[in-house]
Parts: structure tokens; C-alpha cells; sequence
């Protein structure tokens, strides 16, 4: 009975310390790739300022979702409710030449993402630099996942990437 009780003990003295050392640490988090594609920015942007075209490429596109018109341009929105991807919507929030920035929030906007692609002209190219950042905020296990946040959305980001060098045919 004692061996027992000294593991319960154990068992919630880690719980404890798992939990505490997730209220110190931060829920911000941030994923960066990049690629260089063989054609030239105005062959990528009309995939970028239309999320018509997010299917496409995007792993967000691919969700069933409802697009608003017009589908394009700053305050474009595409919403969803879906059993695997919870609800939400994507809203595009600056479009310029070289620029496109959106926001994801999910579930009422309990989880938010920021996002920033931009196009650098390259001899022979484009170079395209993809940015995501979001904020888990003080959720103590949502902060321990905030940790692998640059391994696991950065995998969706070189995925989406590929797809989108497909998509416009600019394979380097």
C-alpha cells in the first residue's frame, strides 16, 4: 500500500511540475521556409491574392469552406466548419506586389495565425519566403506544443510550398 501511495504521489508531483513549467513558457510560436521557383512573381501572386486558388496549393484551401465575394483582394475571407479543422476562416489582410499577409482564426478566435508570404524577384525566379506565427496564449499544454510548432507547421508550409511551385509550374 505505501508502494502505491508513493507512486500516486509521484505520478501527481510530475503532473504538477509538467503543468507549472507550462504556465512559464511561452504559447508564441513561429515556422519559416522558403523556395525558389523559376518563374516570375506575377506568374505566383494571382495563386497568393485569390483564395479561389488556395485549393490549389494550400493546405487551408483544402478544406470545404464558403469564399466570399470577391474572393480576392484585402478583407477576401474563406470560412469553415469542419469535423477535422474545428471552424474558422481565413481573412486575407494586406495585398501588394510583392506581399500577401492573412490571418487564420480558429474556433472563434481562440487560436490565431498570422501569415506573410512575400515574392523576391531572382535571376531565373522567385524566391518566396513564407512566414507563420501564432500565439497558444497562457493554455499550459497548448504552450508545450508551441515548442514543435516550427517542426510540425513548417512541414505544412514546405508542403503547401511544393504544391504551389507545381501549381505554377516552377520547379526550380
Amino acid at each position: 500500500m505505501a508502494l502505491m501511495k508513493g507512486f500516486i504521489t509521484l505520478v501527481a508531483l510530475a503532473l504538477l511540475v509538467f503543468v507549472g513549467v507550462g504556465f512559464l513558457l511561452s504559447g508564441e510560436w513561429s515556422a519559416q521556409r522558403e523556395r525558389q521557383l523559376s518563374v516570375p512573381p506575377e506568374a505566383v501572386r494571382p495563386f497568393l491574392v485569390d483564395l479561389a486558388r488556395w485549393p490549389e496549393w494550400s493546405s487551408v484551401g483544402q478544406v470545404e469552406g464558403e469564399l466570399s465575394s470577391p474572393s480576392a483582394g484585402v478583407g477576401a475571407t474563406m470560412s469553415w466548419d469542419d469535423p477535422q479543422w474545428g471552424q474558422g476562416v481565413v481573412t486575407l489582410t494586406e495585398v501588394g506586389p510583392d506581399e500577401v499577409a492573412y490571418e487564420v482564426r480558429v474556433e472563434d478566435g481562440s487560436l490565431r495565425t498570422r501569415g506573410r508570404i512575400h515574392l523576391t524577384p531572382r535571376e531565373g525566379g522567385t524566391r518566396v519566403v513564407w512566414l507563420e506565427e501564432g500565439d497558444f496564449g497562457w493554455n499550459p499544454l497548448l504552450s508545450w506544443f508551441a515548442l514543435g510548432m516550427d517542426r510540425i507547421q513548417g512541414a505544412e508550409l514546405e508542403k503547401s510550398l511544393d504544391a504551389l511551385s507545381e501549381a505554377v509550374g516552377g520547379a526550380p
